[in-house]
């Protein structure tokens, strides 16, 4: 009974992710649908070569739809304002993350590598400043929709009182800058982890690790979900032999215990992919760290691999115990 309600608090964990994730991507699409014009291409098509060619704007670009329109109602523009505050909240830790890192580094650069700390804390300053406006912004999309909602007379089509532009018109416009705010803040980043990388330094942040475990992590749960029918029917075997008796209930008896000592094994491993990322975090004293040497492994990403290839076996166990 306790490993199938650990199984379900698992699953349920799992799926809240997935929701989470599924969410936020869905709140892009849904902006990006819902703007009269593609303000993504505009801007990616309007920014230097240098930029539009990065890994940056090639990640958000590949998530663009061919059509689009503007926002349809109130509701859409406080959804889009709920994922800006979040990207805030997450983006504030990380910046203060990564300045509390760097700042060892250029304090000693500033005596001995002029040009690496001025080129590092211009990007600093980039992140920060754009960090701060997206704040602004969204904190300003926040109040029309709150005006918008209080009067019984106006609407999203309405005109802004004193001013030429709509509501939902000055909505976007404040949308179009935070975009590309967000794109500022992102390619500041990726320029300071290439300068650090021209110094054999690399700039991890374990949040961004914690995607790629997930997605491994899953993976392997999901194969191991896919087994749950067949140990139903195992356990199912065992009650009927056991009302047969016989001495097929003890061969079955010794499979079923061997599946159990394997699920027991297995859940200790989904537990411990859970908490990974606050078992780095501790590890390395804070979510952001800079590795000396890129190709050696930390502890945590040793003890990570070491559970994958345990689990991969476990499973492989399970799939001959559970064979017709």
């Amino acid at each position: 009974m306790a490993y199938w309600m650990f199984l379900t608090e698992l699953l349920v964990q799992r799926l809240n992710f997935h929701f989470k994730k599924s969410l936020l991507l869905g709140l892009l699409f849904f902006h990006i649908s819902c703007s009269g014009s593609n303000p993504l291409s505009d801007l990616l098509g309007s920014i230097p070569s240098k930029v539009a060619s990065s890994k940056v704007a090639q990640k958000v670009g590949k998530y663009l739809p061919t059509s689009s329109r503007e926002f349809g109602d109130i509701y859409a523009m406080e959804s889009q304002v709920r994922n800006h505050r979040e990207w805030v909240q997450d983006k504030a830790k990380e910046l203060k993350a990564t300045k509390k890192i760097l700042r060892p580094l250029l304090n000693k650069s500033l005596q001995n590598d002029f040009k690496f700390y001025e080129f590092v804390d211009a990007n600093l300053d980039i992140m920060a400043a754009a960090h701060k406006n997206i704040l602004s912004n969204a904190k300003t999309e926040k109040k029309l929709i709150i005006r918008v909602q209080k009067s019984r007379r106006l609407e999203i089509e309405s005109k802004i009182p004193g001013k030429e532009k709509t509501f939902r018109q000055q909505f976007i416009t404040l949308d179009n800058a935070i975009i590309e705010r967000k794109l500022s803040y992102e390619e500041s980043l990726s320029k300071i982890g290439k300068a650090l990388e021209r110094r054999d330094i690399e700039l991890v942040f374990i949040t961004k690790q914690k995607d790629d475990w997930l997605f491994i992590s899953q993976g392997l749960f999901d194969r191991r979900m896919e087994l749950q029918p067949k140990i139903v029917d195992l356990t199912s075997e065992v009650v009927n032999a056991v009302a047969e008796s016989g001495n097929y209930i003890e061969i079955i008896g010794i499979r079923l215990n061997k599946v159990d000592r394997l699920n027991r094994k297995l859940d200790q491993l989904d537990k411990f992919f859970v908490v990974i990322d606050k078992i780095a975090e501790k590890e390395k004293g804070g979510r952001v760290y800079l590795r000396n040497n890129p190709e050696k492994k930390e502890e945590y990403e040793l003890r990570f691999d070491k559970s994958v290839e345990a689990y991969e076996t476990h499973l492989e166990d399970l799939t001959m115990l559970l064979l017709d």
